[in-house]
């Protein structure tokens, strides 16, 4: 395996990357480590190429391809594929300058239309990147780890409760099967967050009784409707406004937030839940039918809460933090680069420490395929991505909600078929108290 990229480690020595890959491939995942990696072709000895899949070809997909290219220089990209051809295309002619032929995939091996993945499931890939809008992710990633390959994941895993069952019964299949998923739950992988957490499990702030987080911001793109469009071309193209395709802002953006109170409570997820949101300013035809503002509140066992708001509002500050606060001091997480501890054990990371978790969980993926190591991050993903999904229920319904009524949902966000002239599901603006929990 190559070297992480310099740029992308800056401040770290040789030892220090090293010790790095090391520690993100063994004491990040914990017990999830252990199988013997096993791919279809043996690709994994030193030197050997690893060839790459990518399904889903926006501007996620085509960052986690550039990662993955950057991790290891015997990585080759050999198979795309998208529900739009245009997609693909744009996303190959992004990697051409700066990959070359690594990123030169025939004309063959690209594959169109929403069975797309199937065709690259069935070709030579040992590693798919799967960064489809997440609806698709628990279909595409039982597809993948059913074909043998291994995994990385765009968060979050699901969009509804049955997607989250799905991923949890694939995350047994891999590690009986000793296939990698990797979540991109990037964070994990930032040495500064890592540091604070394990300070924080190590009593830095005492005992934690109540976390918070705020994700303030205007928002993200919008594709407005185009003539000819059926509703499903016009739906998938602006995926992210139908609560089926993305499951809404809170599930596909503020779940690193949600994922942050798993992390500092050590694995422990939360037992009730309840909260509000609505639509206010996000409300015209092109921003379908998702929500602009989210506010809820977690309670764990042992008595902790987290506190939880979000809003997606052009023209409003800026705000995203998350705060821990114990019972001998606060941990305060800004940004990566921005975060501290205050109280007994006071702390703050050095500044030349690297912290891009997108390129740093991709080093840690291939170094453990070179390894022979497998990584499985899938039930965290599953169980995280379920608390974004409960915190989204309780605001549509106005229901206070139990980690295993959540959890056993019936509720699946779902067409009845996929094709661009099928009737995509229903897009109804929730409304709290009449809107039912199903």
């Amino acid at each position: 395996m190559s070297t992480p990229n310099h740029e992308l480690t800056q401040g770290l020595g040789a030892s220090s990357r090293r010790d790095f890959l090391k520690s993100t491939t063994a004491a990040v995942f914990g017990g999830s480590l252990g199988a013997k990696l096993s791919t279809a072709r043996g690709r994994a000895r030193r030197g050997d190429p690893i060839h790459i899949g990518l399904v889903g070809c926006g501007g996620r997909g085509t960052g986690a391809v550039a990662d993955a290219l950057r991790a290891d220089e015997n990585v080759r990209l050999v198979a795309v594929a998208d529900a739009f051809g245009d997609r693909l295309e744009s996303a190959l002619e992004a990697l051409r300058e700066p990959f070359g032929e690594r990123a030169a995939v025939a004309p063959e091996r690209r594959f169109i239309g929403f069975g797309g993945y199937e065709q690259l499931l069935a070709s030579d890939v040992d590693v798919v990147l799967l960064a489809t809008p997440p609806h698709f992710r628990p279909m595409h990633l039982r597809a993948a780890i059913e074909a043998g390959k291994h995994v990385f994941a765009e968060k979050p895993a699901a969009v509804d409760a049955p997607g989250v069952r799905s991923v949890l019964e694939t995350t047994e299949l891999a590690r009986a099967k000793g296939l990698c998923i990797v979540s991109g739950l990037h964070m994990r992988y930032s040495p500064n967050v890592r540091e604070l957490m394990a300070r924080v499990h190590d009593g830095a702030i005492g005992r934690v009784v109540a976390m918070d987080a705020v994700m303030y911001g205007d928002g993200v793109w919008m594709r407005p409707r185009e003539s000819g469009m059926t509703e499903m071309q016009y739906q998938m193209r602006n995926w992210y406004y139908f609560t089926w395709l993305s499951g809404d802002f809170n599930v596909e953006q503020f779940i690193h937030q949600y994922d942050q109170f798993a992390w500092a409570l050590q694995g422990r997820y939360p037992v009730r839940c309840y909260g509000t949101g609505g639509r206010q300013s996000r409300t015209g035809r092109n921003h379908g039918h998702i929500y602009d503002h989210f506010s809820s509140v977690f309670e764990f066992e042992g008595g902790a809460r987290a506190f939880a708001t979000a809003r997606h509002q052009v023209g409003c500050s800026s705000e995203v933090r998350v705060v821990i606060s114990g019972t001998h001091g606060t941990a305060t997480l800004t940004s990566p680069r921005r975060m501290r501890i205050t109280g007994r054990k006071a702390w703050q990371p050095p500044r030349s420490v690297e912290t891009d978790g997108h390129q740093l969980e991709h080093d840690a993926f291939f170094a453990s395929l070179r390894a022979g190591r497998v990584i499985n991050d899938g039930e965290r993903m599953a169980k995280t991505t379920l608390m974004a999904i409960m915190a989204r229920m309780c605001a549509y319904t106005g229901k206070s909600l139990t980690w295993d009524e959540a959890l056993e949902s019936r509720e699946r966000l779902a067409p009845a078929e996929y094709g661009w002239d099928a009737e995509p599901p229903a897009a109804v603006v929730a409304i709290p108290g009449v809107t039912k929990f199903i």
